[in-house]
């Protein structure tokens, strides 16, 4: 509901002037699915969260379905330097999801010997975390 009520005002602050909307609606549709895998909604404007969405659109834009039903093309020019672009933004998109899951691990308090949710700000499902410990 967070994500909607963002979207409606910022739709507003535009007071009708024509914009591009697939920034907002990216934001906004990560920012749910953010909030489904670590517990918690990122600020729009935060560096690291629109590193990860302008790596998803990179991956988007360059993976071509070419590379993907005959790699030995990413061997040519052309294609390997989209597909190092690829390799790059996985390798991002993979460190940012670490560190959350890393950061939600700390915040996590929870008893080895029994499984418990977060009782944090984090909202982490630690059982997750628990049985990946296991």
């Amino acid at each position: 509901m967070m994500e909607v009520e963002e979207m409606i005002q910022r739709v507003r602050e535009e007071q009708g002037r024509p914009f591009d909307m697939k920034e907002l609606t990216t934001s906004c549709v990560a920012n749910v699915v953010m909030n489904m895998m670590f517990g918690r909604r990122f600020d729009h404007s935060d560096p690291a969260f629109q590193q990860l969405i302008s790596d998803y659109d990179d991956i988007a834009t360059n993976l071509n379905s070419a590379l993907l039903l005959f790699p030995v093309l990413r061997f040519l020019a052309y294609f390997n330097k989209k597909f190092a672009k690829c390799v790059r933004c996985v390798k991002n998109t993979d460190n940012f999801i670490n560190s959350q899951i890393s950061a939600c691990t700390e915040v996590c308090n929870h008893n080895t010997n029994t499984l418990s949710l977060c009782d944090s700000d984090c909202d982490c499902d630690c059982d997750l975390f628990a049985l990946n410990n296991d």
